[in-house]
């Protein structure tokens, strides 16, 4: 895993399960008015960064 994407996990882990389900919120309502190729280029760096927050942000869309 890159580095980059590493930090990132490392952050997400010190989320509290609340600041994780806002994050996902958040995520999906900025996705959802995007097109749909931006979506799985976005959808691909999550799950780089954490394959279970990718996953769900994509079944959420």
């Amino acid at each position: 895993m890159e580095i980059i994407y590493q930090q990132a996990n490392d952050s997400l882990k010190s989320f509290s399960p609340t600041d994780k389900e806002a994050l996902i919120y958040n995520l999906v309502e900025s996705l959802m008015f995007i097109s749909d190729e931006v979506q799985e280029k976005v959808i691909e760096c999550l799950k780089l960064v954490n394959e279970e927050l990718g996953s769900t942000i994509q079944k959420q869309l």
